[in-house]
């Protein structure tokens, strides 16, 4: 299947598989509609399953694809010889910004694959998932936020991990609320902008806990 796709133009490649992501984010598999995924792609329901056989076979390879791409697109854009805690947290958040203006409904779809009928998250589910795809989910997050991360800088050494979390939360939501209406609104993405409105959030965290 990845052999066909691969053979596909990068854009018709990624119209297919965002018109995917999009219908499964907004719908349960069950109720997910083949025929809304061939008209927001702009190809023909039998070219959709000579890529992928069956509307299963479709949804496992997406499940396959966001896992993979999340973890492999973060892992492969880090510094490892970056020591700043700060820096990674920026590196990371940098990381799903350029996936969401490639695949805008990504983090909906991964989000979707954990939800059970309570609406929130089965994490044993999740890390299930993320086995079947070759993620040790517990092992990345060590190495993303601890490798070669000097904690001597904060100035307060007990609860380093909450402090992680609040860093990491911080730049979360201002990528989220400065990115999505450029997105929605189709304009060109600033990411020299984007790293100086980072910086200035970093800053006042950076004197609360170096």
């Amino acid at each position: 299947m990845d052999d066909i796709l691969k053979k596909l133009d990068s854009e018709k490649r990624n119209r297919i598989i965002n018109s995917a992501i999009e219908e499964f984010s907004l719908y349960p598999y069950n109720k997910a509609s083949t025929n809304n995924i061939v008209k927001k792609a702009g190809i023909s329901k039998g070219l959709l399953f000579h890529y992928f056989g069956s509307k299963k076979e479709l949804y496992e390879y997406l499940c396959g694809f966001v896992v993979k791409k999340l973890f492999n697109e973060i892992n492969d854009s880090l510094n490892w010889d970056e020591s700043d805690i700060f820096e990674r947290i920026k590196e990371i958040a940098l990381a799903k910004l350029k996936m969401s203006h490639t695949y805008p409904k990504l983090f909906d779809f991964v989000i979707s694959l954990f939800k059970n009928e309570s609406n929130s998250l089965n994490v044993s589910d999740a890390i299930s998932l993320y086995e079947k795809y070759g993620i040790n989910v517990q092992e990345i997050f060590v190495k993303f936020y601890s490798y070669n991360i000097d904690y001597t800088l904060f100035k307060d050494q007990e609860n380093i991990n909450v402090k992680i979390d609040i860093i990491r939360w911080t730049l979360e939501k201002f990528a989220e609320e400065k990115s999505f209406p450029m997105m929605e609104a189709n304009v060109k993405f600033d990411y020299e902008k984007m790293l100086v409105l980072m910086d200035d959030y970093l800053n006042v965290l950076k004197k609360a806990f170096y």
